[in-house]
């Protein structure tokens, strides 16, 4: 920590501030009328809840992370949440503007289309299989998957069972719900086991001919 000290002058208008330069490795002496210390600025203790609502990552300091630092820096992997100011991480006031106007025009982008289009590779739950364990809403990165009563018939009984429901506008198609799925009740749409081994297969059956030729 840089070392601080003040030391009351001759002159009761004036003080003088000795300080260690940590790139110089010296002391400096500088003469000050008035001198102002920046406070420390921590994060709020309701981030890390807020991370969980949101699906949203924090740094390891307790601020909110963007989905890229350059790519894109005010926003994040779930789409419709945005990041600016003090909440990304301590920052003077024309930062802040800077950023909140970045902000204003992501969502006039979003305002100004009218309609979101949703991935086309998102995933699907067989209602058959599901058992309603909940591994699948605990690992969604994105706050896609719930889980909800559905009627559920089961030879002349019908009754209610918890099964995955997946919002199709929220889904990404990131393939950690199915992967985590003990009973396989959920597969990315158009990427389902049967048809990634049928493609292995002709792959598989191409490559074994042209090695024949």
């Amino acid at each position: 920590m840089p070392e601080v000290k003040f030391v009351k002058g001759a002159d009761e208008d004036s003080m003088v501030t000795i300080a260690k330069d940590s790139f110089l490795g010296a002391k400096l002496s500088i003469d000050t009328d008035l001198l102002v210390l920046s406070v420390a600025t921590i994060p709020a203790e309701s981030n890390k809840a807020i991370g969980q609502l949101f699906k949203v990552p924090l740094t390891k300091e307790g601020f909110f992370l963007e989905a890229h630092v350059k790519l894109r820096p005010v926003d994040f992997a779930t789409d419709g949440v945005f990041l600016c100011g003090m909440a990304h991480y301590p920052k003077h006031i024309d930062e802040t503007i800077a950023q909140a106007s970045a902000v204003g025009s992501r969502v006039g982008i979003l305002l100004a289309r009218g309609i979101v289009e949703a991935e086309a590779n998102i995933s699907v739950v067989d209602e058959t299989k599901c058992k309603g364990c909940g591994l699948c809403v605990e690992v969604c990165p994105y706050n896609a998957i719930s889980l909800e009563d559905k009627k559920t018939q089961l030879e002349s009984m019908e009754f209610n069972a918890r099964k995955a429901v997946i919002n199709p506008a929220s889904c990404k198609g990131c393939g950690s719900c199915a992967a985590t799925c003990p009973v396989g009740a959920i597969s990315p749409l158009h990427f389902t086991t049967e048809q990634i081994d049928a493609m292995i297969d002709e792959a598989a059956t191409k490559m074994e001919k042209v090695s024949n030729e």
